[in-house]
């Protein structure tokens, strides 16, 4: 029986593909420990922005100086309506501890308040 040896083409590529793993593993990884935390509520002063409040109760509750830090609007085929379409918008804040606080809008009304981590 005969044992043969690696050669150095095969342990080159035997390491590059060992760096290729050990790079999508750290990045996976990565994204994973960045993810999302989803909020209840986002104070505002006194009040909070809650799920189901639309962009005028937000600005009459927590007043028109609070305003957020960058708007996004989409426009979105709605899910079984051929026809119709639902409209998005997406408010960015930016808190005390640096984190980005997002208040997601599906048809004015807010469905989502998320931070990430």
């Amino acid at each position: 029986m005969l044992l043969s040896h690696p050669s150095p083409r095969g342990e080159t590529l035997m390491r590059l593909t060992s760096k290729v793993f050990m790079t999508l593993a750290g990045m996976f990884s990565s994204a994973v420990l960045a993810g999302s935390a989803d909020l209840s509520s986002l104070p505002c002063g006194t009040q909070a922005i809650t799920l189901g409040m639309s962009p005028q109760q937000i600005k009459s509750t927590c007043g028109q100086a609070w305003e957020p830090s960058y708007i996004s609007k989409h426009k979105r085929p709605a899910l079984g309506d051929e026809e119709g379409h639902d409209l998005f918008e997406k408010w960015m804040y930016s808190t005390a501890d640096s984190k980005a606080t997002h208040v997601i809008f599906k048809n004015g009304e807010v469905v989502r308040i998320f931070t990430l981590r």
